[in-house]
C-alpha cells in the first residue's frame, strides 16, 4: 500500500488515525509497524500557502522558528510562513532493518530555500513492541513532534506558535530505544534518547555571521497512551545548551571584560536546560478536543539572561461531512525579565537589561479556522488569527520589527493563512 494511501482524512475520519498514518509515512513509528517492507519506497507531503498580516511594524513568521521574515513589514502577502515540501525514500533491507531519509526545502534562517536533511537514520524492529534507532529523527518535544510537519496530518493550519516555537530544535541526532505495552483498552509506548541537536537563529543578512546552538548531553524521554479516541503524550528533555548570538557579541565581550564572573552567569554557552511538554488528544469522530502545555527551565541558580517560560493552547473542532470549523485560544508567558545592575559600566547594564527584556516573548492568540478535505490525500485549510503582544518590552514571536516603530505592549495584530496540504 502506499504511503499517500495510508493517510487518512482528519476531517471525515479520526484525527487519530491520521497521525498514525503519519508515523507510518515518516518512518517514525517503530515499535507498531512490526514488519518493514523490504525494497525502495518514496513519498512526501508539502504546504502550498499564504499568509497576509495587517501590519508594517513587523513580520510574521509562522510555522518555522528560524524564519527571519514573512508577511507583514515585509510583505503584505507572503509565502513564506507556512510553505515547505518534503520528499522520503525508505529502503528494507530485510522485515526487520529500514533505513530512512527525508529531504526538505523550506523558508530557512539564511533566507533562502536551500534544501536540509530532516531525517536521516536506521531503525531495527526486534520485534512488534520493541525497536532501536540511530540517527537524525524529528525530536519530541511536543505532542506531535513525529509530524508537526505534515500539515495535512494536523487538524489546523498551522499549530499555534505560542507552544510551537517554544523550541528552536526540529531534529535532533540520537540513539533511541522505544518499547510498547499493552495497557488498560490502549498501548503505553516508552522511548527514551541520548544524543544532541543543533539549530540556528534568523539572519536577514545573508554575509553576516549566522546564530548558531547546539544541544549536547540531550536526553529524552518521551511516554505516549493511545486508545481508540484518545492520546495523551509526556515528554521531558534535558540538556546543555551554547547559542552564539551574533548581534549580542560584541556586548557580551564587553561584559566579559568588565565582570567575568557575571558575564559568564548571564551567557547563553554552557547552560543546563529542561524541557517538559504533556498534551492529549479527544477525537471520538464527530468533534475533536485537542491540547498541550509546555514549560521550559534554566537549571541555573540566580536569574538567567534568557527567561523560564510557559504556553499553552485548547482547541476544539466539529465535523460536518468533509468540513471541519475550529477555534483555538494560546499563550506564551515568561519569568519577569532580570535588571542587570552588577556591571561597572552603565552601558553594559542598560545593554543586558535590554537584551534580557526582549527574549521575553509573551503573547496570545485566538484564532477560527476552517479545514474542507475535498479529495483524497489533500486538505485546504483557512484560518485567522488576532496575536495580541504581552511582554512589556514588546517582544512576541513576530520578527523584522520596524525600528521606529515596533510592537508594544498591548497591540493586537490580525493574520489570515489559506494552506494548501497534500501527501503522495
Amino acid at each position: 500500500m502506499s504511503p499517500a494511501n495510508r493517510v487518512e482524512s482528519t476531517s471525515g475520519r479520526s484525527c487519530l488515525r491520521a497521525c498514525a498514518c503519519a508515523l507510518a509515512l515518516l518512518g517514525a513509528s517503530m515499535a507498531a509497524q512490526g514488519q518493514v517492507q523490504q525494497g525502495l519506497k518514496l513519498s512526501g507531503f508539502g504546504t502550498l500557502g499564504l499568509s497576509y498580516m495587517d501590519s508594517d511594524q513587523a513580520d510574521f513568521k509562522g510555522s518555522f522558528a528560524d524564519a527571519p521574515n514573512g508577511a507583514g513589514r515585509s510583505a503584505k502577502l507572503s509565502s513564506k510562513p507556512d510553505s515547505r515540501l518534503a520528499v522520503q525514500a525508505n529502503y528494507g533491507f530485510s522485515d526487520q532493518l529500514e533505513a530512512v531519509a527525508q529531504l526538505m526545502t523550506r523558508h530557512n534562517n539564511r533566507n533562502n530555500y536551500m534544501p536540509s536533511v530532516q531525517i536521516l537514520n536506521l531503525q531495527y524492529n526486534f520485534d512488534r513492541n520493541n525497536s532501536l534507532r540511530i540517527g537524525r529523527s524529528p525530536h519530541p518535544y511536543f505532542l506531535a513532534s513525529d509530524y508537526r510537519l505534515i500539515g495535512y496530518a494536523n487538524p489546523f493550519l498551522r499549530a499555534p506558535v505560542e507552544v510551537n516555537l517554544q523550541s528552536m530544535v526540529s531534529h535532533s541526532d540520537m540513539l533511541q530505544v522505544r518499547h510498547r505495552h499493552a495497557f488498560a483498552d490502549g498501548s503505553l509506548t516508552a522511548q527514551v534518547g541520548y544524543g544532541a541537536a543543533t539549530f540556528a537563529g534568523p539572519s536577514n543578512d545573508r554575509s553576516a555571521a549566522e546564530d548558531k546552538g547546539q544541544f549536547r548531553r540531550l536526553l529524552s524521554i518521551d511516554l505516549m497512551y493511545e486508545s481508540q479516541d484518545l492520546m495523551l503524550r509526556l515528554v521531558h528533555n534535558r540538556g546543555v545548551t551554547d547559542y552564539d548570538v551574533s548581534r549580542a557579541k560584541a556586548l557580551f565581550n564587553r561584559a566579559a571584560a568588565d565582570n567575568p564572573e557575571l558575564a559568564q552567569r548571564l551567557s547563553l554557552f554552557n547552560k543546563r536546560v529542561n524541557y517538559t511538554g504533556l498534551g492529549a488528544v479527544y477525537d471520538p469522530g464527530d468533534y475533536l478536543v485537542q491540547s498541550e502545555y509546555t514549560l521550559i527551565h534554566w537549571d541555573e541558580p540566580g536569574p538567567t539572561i534568557a527567561p523560564n517560560a510557559q504556553a499553552f493552547y485548547v482547541l476544539g473542532g466539529w465535523r460536518i461531512k468533509a468540513w471541519m470549523p475550529y477555534a483555538i485560544y494560546a499563550k506564551r508567558w515568561t519569568a519577569p525579565a532580570p535588571v542587570i545592575t552588577g556591571f561597572h559600566s552603565p552601558a553594559i547594564n542598560a545593554g543586558m537589561s535590554s537584551f534580557a527584556a526582549n527574549s521575553t516573548n509573551a503573547q496570545h492568540s485566538s484564532s477560527i479556522g476552517l479545514r474542507w478535505d475535498f479529495m483524497a490525500n489533500m486538505a485546504l485549510k483557512l484560518q485567522w488569527d488576532r496575536i495580541t503582544v504581552d511582554s512589556p518590552a514588546g517582544a512576541s514571536y513576530l520578527v523584522n520589527p520596524d525600528p521606529l516603530n515596533p510592537p508594544r505592549q498591548g497591540q493586537h495584530f490580525h493574520v489570515l493563512g489559506l494552506n494548501l496540504d497534500f501527501v503522495f
